[in-house]
């Protein structure tokens, strides 16, 4: 079974201008916002559990970089 997710596409600054509403999108609606760099994909906003099951299914987990000083 195949399931749709609404994907979004803003350059870096546009979406720094709105990053709270990119953000919800993600949390709230499950939308995902693909972030353009000169016109090519650079990163990617997907909501939290999206981020979860796909390091469980790629069998890694996430380790905390250390923090700044």
């Amino acid at each position: 079974m195949t399931t749709s997710r609404t994907e979004h596409r803003a350059k870096i600054a546009d979406a720094r201008n709105v990053l709270g509403e990119v953000i919800s999108r993600a949390r709230f609606a499950g939308e995902t916002t693909v972030l353009m760099n000169r016109g090519k994909e650079a990163a990617v906003i997907v909501p939290f559990d999206f981020y979860e099951r796909a390091l469980a299914a790629l069998g890694e987990e996430a380790v905390p970089a250390p923090e700044r000083s």
